[in-house]
């Protein structure tokens, strides 16, 4: 029978009370020590019953890249001040060491390195290959980093084997051309792992401090594969080099096969993962986007896994272990998988957060276990019930305010429901039904179909008013770049906005369509993926040099792309639609007077909306504490509009880097 999992496991002699692992994951919480903003984060995941937390990839040598450093002595406080903050909690915590080869530049901006002179798939250069006795050099960091985490307190290390890091490197055939020791055939590219855990195997040894390996293979032709990467778990558990192994699945060359989206099922590196953890006898842990404790458990009922890895999943709740061992599955917010708080914010802001728990970065001011019953409980008014509103409703009931919050539509969600009725996109439906859950379950006051204007909110006598009522689309042809010259025809009723298409009745959408997207977003994509789900063939316009830039980070696009491009699809970048007639619009690129003429029996603009504002400039001055929040205040993305109803309704907090 399969182990259960809140069962307890041990490896070796460290005991983890439940099969729940916070995977390792970039956060930028901390550079070359722990802060306080990292350890208020890993202390939210071991309250909420986390097991184990293996810490983001710290490297074993500085770089020019900001990012975790294990590389002095001066991380060993910053060790300790993290374990005694969980210990208490019975969380366990490894930390993984690694060094990124060709995928950073050295300090200085100098070339970066690598096995050999492959070109790095994420910077544009060649990097050169190291020389034996810098090899031999960085077995020895991996070594002295681990000495480090044991010295600090830490559970123990996970060597990072895997995603196209400089140990994956020299395991692919790909990236390793060497014809020395180190290079060429499987036994001599695995060397350079095995040196690396049996002198870290040899200088921390100890029953109670473990030493595990992370590994992946690639899909990139010519790359590691599982057939190879078997041969190597095999010769490192045969020598007893590793006491658990993590199998997961893809690198740089494909990014999205590592932080898959909300496209890609739960479970979606098993295929791969499954086949490196069959008959291994050391403890086995895989991840893939799993979201609840249910889908974790199934992959255990399968033997493919003694423990799971569940990151996002905790990243958008922290207490998703304790909700679902007392029964209150229905409360656990779940992760959209969208990738755009998490992955892509660590380009956009250098801090991780996340779309749908606005406390992610901040939980030393912001965690909701600080959240404290109002000494004099107040009434607030929320008009709109989107995501902004109804997070402002949820928080302010945690409070123990009396909360009306009011929706002028029949339903919770705002736009966001549309956005839910995308290609591929449903996830975005489960946090706003979540939301939806909560405020009842709180007992907000909800008054669907009800209109208000300024009067009425006058009239409702509440202490404090939070306005989220959203934004509609901009449907007069103007666009960012260009604001003095909109498109001509945006009033023909064959134009219409992504609302029109998602939420409106059934038309007829003729065969040919054109997408302006002046906004960079994923609300482009999608609409242009509908059409063509739809039989449409699609025109593109953008003045953008690509296609879903605000959201690249997130690997989106790229995989929207690949589900489009096999149709009749028509990209053009840098370009602005100047104007629409029946059948046809007029293109011109940024650079040039050309006009040129595309077919589009249906036109959808999707341009920089309009803010709702009005009734809040109706009633400020007339009320003493009113607030404008969400798309309302100035139309972005379900992050921000969360965020905003968030802060509203709690006591005032330091504003941090990434707020």
């Amino acid at each position: 029978m399969a182990a259960k999992i809140l069962d307890p496991i041990t490896i070796r002699d460290v005991t983890l009370h439940n099969r729940v692992v916070l995977a390792p994951h970039g956060s930028a919480h901390s550079r070359d020590v722990f802060t306080e903003t990292s350890i208020a984060y890993y202390e939210a995941r071991a309250r909420g019953g986390c097991a184990l937390a293996i810490t983001e990839s710290s490297t074993v040598q500085e770089s020019h890249i900001d990012t975790l450093y294990n590389t002095g002595d001066k991380v060993i406080p910053g060790f300790k001040a993290m374990m005694k903050a969980i210990r208490p909690h019975g969380m366990r915590m490894f930390q993984q060491i690694y060094h990124r080869g060709h995928n950073v530049f050295q300090p200085g901006r100098r070339p970066p390195f690598s096995p050999s002179g492959m070109p790095s798939p994420t910077l544009n250069a060649v990097p050169r290959p190291l020389r034996e006795e810098e090899i031999e050099d960085i077995v020895d960091l991996f070594v002295a980093a681990a000495i480090r985490c044991r010295e600090g307190g830490l559970d123990g290390v996970e060597i990072h084997g895997a995603h196209g890091y400089l140990i994956h490197q020299f395991l692919s055939p790909l990236v390793n051309q060497r014809e020395d020791r180190w290079g060429g055939s499987l036994e001599n590219r695995m060397r350079f792992l095995q040196e690396i855990l049996r002198r870290v195997r040899a200088a921390v040894a100890a029953p109670d401090f473990i030493v595990g390996v992370r590994l992946s293979c690639s899909d990139a032709p010519g790359s590691l594969k599982e057939d190879e990467l078997r041969t190597v778990i095999a010769a490192l558990e045969a020598e007893g080099l590793i006491d658990y192994l993590s199998a997961s699945f893809g690198d740089y060359y494909h990014l999205d096969t590592m932080n898959s989206g909300m496209h890609a099922p739960a479970g979606y590196t098993l295929p791969s993962a499954a086949r490196l953890t069959e008959g291994v006898g050391v403890p086995r842990m895989v991840a893939g986007r799993f979201r609840t404790l249910e889908e974790a458990q199934q992959v255990m009922n399968e033997g493919i896994a003694d423990f799971v890895g569940l990151c996002r999943a905790q990243i958008a709740d922290p207490e998703l272990v304790r909700k679902t061992k007392e029964g209150r599955v229905e409360e656990v917010r779940p992760c959209m998988a969208c990738n755009q708080g998490c992955v892509a914010a660590l380009l956009r802001d250098r801090l991780m957060q996340c779309a749908v728990n606005p406390a992610v970065g901040f939980e030393a001011h912001l965690d909701e276990h600080k959240l404290e019953r109002a000494a004099e409980p107040k009434k607030i008014l929320v008009v709109g019930g989107g995501p902004a509103g109804m997070e402002a409703a949820r928080v302010a009931a945690l409070q123990g305010h009396e909360v009306v919050l009011a929706e002028a539509s029949s339903q919770l969600g705002g736009a966001a429901r549309a956005a839910a009725r995308a290609p591929k996109m449903q996830t975005i439906g489960d946090a706003i039904d979540w939301q939806e859950r909560e405020v009842f379950r709180l007992g907000v006051d909800v008054r669907l179909g009800t209109y208000m204007d300024a009067d009425d909110v006058l009239a409702e006598g509440a202490d404090k008013v939070v306005i989220a009522t959203g934004s509609l689309p901009r449907m007069d042809g103007v666009q960012f770049g260009n604001p003095g010259e909109p498109a001509a025809g945006a009033h023909l009723p064959h134009v219409i906005s992504s609302l029109d298409l998602f939420l409106g009745p059934p038309r007829d959408l003729g065969k040919t369509a054109l997408v302006l997207d002046d906004v960079g977003h994923a609300e482009g994509l999608a609409v242009a993926e509908e059409l063509i789900n739809r039989g449409l063939a699609v025109t593109f316009v953008t003045r953008w040099p690509g296609v879903g830039l605000m959201i690249e980070g997130t690997n989106r696009p790229r995989e929207i792309l690949e589900r489009i491009y096999p149709h009749d699809f028509t990209l053009l970048v840098y370009h602005y639609l100047t104007e629409i007639r029946p059948g046809e619009c007029g293109v011109r690129p940024l650079m040039t007077a050309r006009r040129d003429r595309v077919p589009a029996d249906t036109v959808v603009l999707v341009t920089p909306n309009l803010p709702l504002r009005q009734l809040y400039d109706d009633v400020r001055g007339r009320h003493p504490d009113v607030e404008l929040v969400g798309d309302a205040l100035s139309p972005r993305d379900i992050q921000y509009a969360i965020a905003d109803g968030h802060r509203a309704v709690r006591p005032p907090a330091p504003m941090l880097k990434g707020a």
